[in-house]
């Protein structure tokens, strides 16, 4: 049947369901298809990203894209910056924001952007007419940050702010201070947005208390990051009730802990909370100056979270103790970030890690305190039944636990992660050897452990079965990624290899140009790439 033959409204009904590649190519068919597919309402959901200040204008001005609604402006990966053309900071100035204004944006990511030279009254304008604004570390004036504040205080569109977050921090980063705020104007300002991320943006004690007074009589905010900020001084209890109303909260490196009453903020999250997201990642909770915590409250409060992030947390052992006990017998949590946090594990009954544990669907434990015999049943468990889907037990010692239960328990869970972890010879073959018989994995990182031992084949043939294979440092031997590349089809799962540069460079040429992957990724060293921040904004 002819496409000609098909009416307008059918046609715009068809090419509304094509991904943009696709349209893309529709719209090259004849004149009929490009006078369709060019239809702003059919582009209006790409994201472009990748967009220099200078070509605004220009792709901003394509008919099609005339009511794009998310744009990332950057010079990164661009054309231009591949040719070296820009090297200096990327600046933009009121032409830029011009262009903007007479879009229809509802997401602008402007983050890392140099916005010194724009004309504040200009700025506070366009910022307040869009609903999510990502400015993650961009380099604002003091007069700007003002302006962009009172306007957000009389009226704005606005519901998304991001100025600062807790990723890891790049060479030229530039976080945006806001002391110079005056409480009232922050805290009425704020109290309009619905996602608030101001981490590591020297907020006073007289702010933070604006902000919760605020909270408490009239806010519209749901998530709400403040790491990095000290709130010791605030009022316990006007504090714990405006942070249980909100959903998202992170409150990594705030001093939490040495709040006059501890016990407060979490006899509140008992009695009642709306959280599901928490982060109390570089607080630390043991007795300061005599100030007690409780530890069954403290394990209690925590156990009605989904999403608990701890990273880095300093707590007691009868703390620990209590928080893995009711995790076995009650909890809500989800998702458990539990790295870098040392204690005696001693006290924790292994059945209840175990227990507990194996309950979540997401549990990151690198370079944890856990010891031997709680190690064993965690696995012992996890063959028998778990509902993990992701577990990541980095820099952790798993030589104690037998070769068939570790391969079976890790053949369960769909991404797997134990870079640099201390695993025995018989371990490692023996996982690709089940993997090859039948796996869930679909992920799996075993970068800086050696697997020059496991026969080309055995690696070959489980490696097939994966989707993501990651052996950086790995000490991979020739033959054996050789093996890997040619054993790649159409019929197998992988996708994506990674490795070192010293093992990809003995790799005969031929035999990439005949592999069947789609990504051989070369890095010359291991990067521990997960994220350990609480994301608020998901481009």
């Amino acid at each position: 049947m002819s496409l000609q033959l098909l009416p307008p409204e059918t046609l715009f009904r068809i090419f509304n369901c094509l991904n943009f590649s696709d349209l893309k190519a529709v719209v090259q068919v004849c004149r009929m298809t490009r006078e369709i597919g060019e239809d702003p309402t059919l582009w209006k959901a790409l994201k472009l990203l990748e967009v220099h200040p200078d070509d605004l204008k220009t792709v901003l001005g394509l008919p099609r894209l005339s009511k794009i609604e998310h744009i990332k402006i950057s010079d990164r990966n661009s054309p231009r910056a591949s040719r070296g053309w820009w090297t200096d900071p990327m600046s933009m100035v009121d032409e830029h924001v011009e262009t903007l204004k007479l879009a229809n944006l509802h997401i602008l990511d402007i983050s890392r952007c140099y916005l010194h030279d724009i004309d504040a009254k200009l700025l506070c304008e366009v910022l307040n007419n869009i609903e999510v604004v990502n400015a993650n570390r961009a380099n604002f004036s003091e007069e700007q940050l003002l302006e962009i504040f009172k306007g957000m205080s009389d009226s704005t569109r606005m519901k998304t702010l991001i100025l600062n977050t807790t990723e890891e921090i790049e060479e030229e980063d530039i976080f945006a201070d806001l002391s110079h705020i005056n409480p009232d104007l922050f805290a009425k300002a704020l109290t309009k947005l619905e996602t608030v991320q101001i981490s590591d943006a020297c907020l006073t004690s007289d702010q933070l208390e604006a902000l919760v007074k605020y909270m408490n009589k009239e806010s519209n905010i749901k998530e709400l990051g403040i790491a990095n900020n000290d709130v010791s001084e605030i009022d316990p209890e006007e504090f714990a009730k405006a942070m249980n109303k909100l959903e998202k909260l992170d409150l990594s490196g705030t001093n939490l802990g040495d709040q006059e009453r501890p016990n407060t903020f979490f006899k509140h999250m008992v009695a009642f909370t709306n959280l599901k997201v928490l982060d109390l990642g570089f607080n630390s909770f043991i007795n300061n100056n005599n100030r007690s915590l409780n530890p069954k409250v403290f394990a209690k409060a925590l156990n009605k979270i989904e999403n608990l992030r701890m990273v880095g947390v300093d707590i007691s052992d009868v703390q620990a103790q209590q928080l893995f006990k009711r995790m076995c017998v009650q909890t809500k949590i989800k998702e458990l970030h539990f790295e870098d946090c040392k204690y005696d594990m001693s006290l924790i009954n292994p059945n209840f890690l175990a227990s507990g544990l194996n309950k979540l669907t997401k549990l990151k434990m690198a370079n944890s305190s856990i010891n031997g015999p709680q190690c064993l049943e965690f696995f012992v468990r996890m063959a028998q039944f778990t509902k993990l889907q992701y577990l990541d037990f980095s820099f952790l010692d798993l030589c104690g636990v037998p070769t068939d239960i570790l391969a079976e328990a890790l053949n369960k869970v769909e991404k797997v992660i134990l870079a640099d972890c201390h695993m025995t010879e018989d371990q490692s073959t023996s996982l690709f050897k089940t993997i090859a018989i039948s796996t869930n994995i679909n992920y799996l990182d075993l970068s800086l452990i050696s697997v020059e031992h496991i026969p080309a084949e055995v690696l070959a043939q489980g490696a097939v079965k994966i989707e993501t294979l990651k052996l950086v440092d790995s000490d991979l031997l020739r033959e054996q990624i050789e093996e890997i590349l040619l054993q790649v089809s159409s019929t197998t799962k992988l996708k994506l290899l990674e490795v070192s540069f010293e093992d990809a460079f003995a790799i005969d040429d031929e035999v990439i140009e005949r592999s069947g992957l789609k990504e051989l990724r070369v890095s010359e060293d291991y990067e521990y790439d997960e994220e350990n921040w609480m994301q608020f904004y998901f481009p």
